[in-house]
């Protein structure tokens, strides 16, 4: 007589279950995969971080319009924000355009800025004719706010550096007299 086959228990061999141990084992691979997956994960980006990157984007768009459209790009830069503008037939003129738009810093980010000054040697023409142009408008209209940060159709800026701050560090963005930008990179506070 045939008999059936199976082991101590009374069970198939093709029936046999996981036993607990088997299970616990499989469970504690898959904890420390997560772990290794999650301590070897970047950081999210600080608040901080997302408002440089914006605003180093914002810039790059605002070089790039004003030598595509030839004309002169101007940005009023306070601690609290930015505006754009366009200098048009003698006057700034606000522009409200896609990226160009006015924006204010989220109020957890500190924000200091220096425009830099080129060397006088090193000033050109066009550098002076807009400074010029910006004085007497600014004189014409004293409660009107000018730009303090200009982008020329021949690819020149103002030079400028700004750090953005929050808990979670500091970030340095600089845009140099040729339209260069730098960063965000970690600021040493």
């Amino acid at each position: 007589m045939v008999g059936k086959l199976t082991d101590k228990r009374g069970a198939r061999p093709g029936e046999r279950g996981l036993t607990l141990i088997e299970l616990l084992v499989v469970m504690l691979v898959v904890a420390m995969s997560a772990g290794l997956v999650a301590i070897n994960m970047p950081p999210a980006p600080s608040e901080a971080r997302r408002e440089a990157e914006r605003f180093a984007a914002r810039l790059a768009v605002a070089g790039e319009q004003a030598i595509m459209s030839g004309a002169v790009i101007g940005m009023e830069l306070e601690p609290g924000g930015y505006r754009f503008y366009r200098y048009d037939r003698g006057e700034w003129r606000d522009t409200q355009l896609g990226p160009l738009g006015a924006a204010r810093f989220p109020s957890d980010v500190a924000v200091d800025f220096t425009v830099l000054e080129p060397a006088q040697r090193n000033e050109d023409e066009a550098r002076r004719r807009i400074e010029r142009e910006q004085r007497e408008l600014a004189e014409a209209d004293a409660a009107f706010a000018a730009p303090n940060v200009f982008f020329s159709p021949t690819g020149e800026t103002t030079a400028l550096d700004v750090v953005f701050k929050s808990r979670r560090g500091a970030l340095r963005l600089s845009l140099d007299n040729a339209g260069a930008l730098e960063g965000p990179v970690e600021d040493r506070l």
